[in-house]
């Protein structure tokens, strides 16, 4: 259990619940301090979208959940942010016709981390005649958080790279061959692997797809929600997500403060600057429209550069 500052008893499943917990708490303590403060009373608001980051929340069962931080800057200069909860998942492809034994299976070993399982129709381009329309049936796997996605995922990962190694090193011939030997049809348990024993249902499991897409670029392609557009924000409460509609009659954008910055390095001859052993000449970064430099007294590593540094206006 974890006692959160408002007095909230969060049920966790492992023990990196609460470092995640202290962590998005701390990110909402850093992003009022610069006016980013959360929607918490229902209301409607209009903001211009100025970026976007992954975070965790406390559902109505006090549970985390994986959300994205929507920031917003209104018309007036003021500024919001919105948390929209969204399930994260990825695809994995199996042995044909063993799609429900091997959502059995998963289901089980990976009861508590799993939310959904279900069988999509997905166009794939690695198949000869993708181009026709055809269409190939992939399991989505759908989780609370991105930390149970990742666990899952780097557990089925070594059997799917075992299982496709064994595919491209076992040609046709072999598959008859093996099968004839056996006894068995050809083109019944072998080539299916509906029959194979629960504990081998992972060796069904020859593809994934779409696991290395980044959180909140996910959301955000699946929900059409954009950087650099207008919305309109509806807050319901903590029981209902955020309704993030896109203002197309809204054009002219507000005044962000735009913050850049460069680092001059010294680096060998065609190489790329290394951190070990190259040095930092100059920081300069750009604010408000006044441009600043951050130079050493004298050639230093970077531990002692930050330490002494002059502050010269340009």
């Amino acid at each position: 259990m974890i006692l959160t500052p408002g007095g909230l008893c969060v049920l966790r499943d492992d023990n990196s619940a609460a470092k995640r917990l202290e962590r998005s708490q701390f990110t909402d303590e850093m992003d009022a301090r610069f006016g980013f403060d959360r929607m918490k009373e229902p209301g409607e608001k209009t903001g211009w979208l100025v970026n976007m980051h992954p975070t965790e929340i406390l559902d109505e069962d006090k549970r985390l959940v994986g959300a994205v931080d929507y920031y917003f800057i209104q018309e007036d200069g003021s500024r919001f942010k919105a948390a929209l909860p969204f399930k994260p998942y990825f695809y994995i492809a199996t042995k044909k016709n063993c799609e429900r034994e091997v959502i059995s299976y998963l289901s089980k070993k990976y009861q508590g981390r799993l939310s959904k399982l279900e069988v999509i129709s997905k166009e794939d381009l690695d198949l000869p005649n993708h181009l026709v329309g055809l269409k190939r049936s992939y399991v989505k796997l759908s989780f609370s958080t991105v930390d149970d996605l990742t666990r899952v995922r780097r557990e089925i990962a070594p059997a799917v790279r075992k299982n496709r190694e064994r595919e491209q090193s076992n040609d046709a011939y072999t598959t008859m061959l093996s099968s004839a030997m056996a006894g068995g049809s050809v083109t019944m348990e072998e080539e299916d692997g509906r029959y194979k024993k629960m504990s081998d249902q992972l060796d069904n499991v020859v593809d994934m797809r779409e696991y290395d897409v980044p959180y909140h670029v996910r959301v955000s392609i699946d929900l059409k929600i954009h950087v650099a557009h207008w919305y309109n924000v509806r807050y319901r409460g903590t029981a209902y997500p955020p309704e993030i509609v896109r203002r197309d009659d809204l054009v002219e954008r507000p005044d962000p403060v735009v913050l850049a910055f460069d680092i001059e390095t010294t680096k060998l001859p065609l190489k790329f600057p290394d951190a070990e052993t190259d040095q930092i000449m100059m920081i300069s970064y750009m604010i408000d429209g006044q441009v600043w430099c951050l130079k050493p007294y004298s050639s230093v590593t970077l531990a002692l550069f930050q330490c002494n540094a002059s502050l010269i206006p340009v």
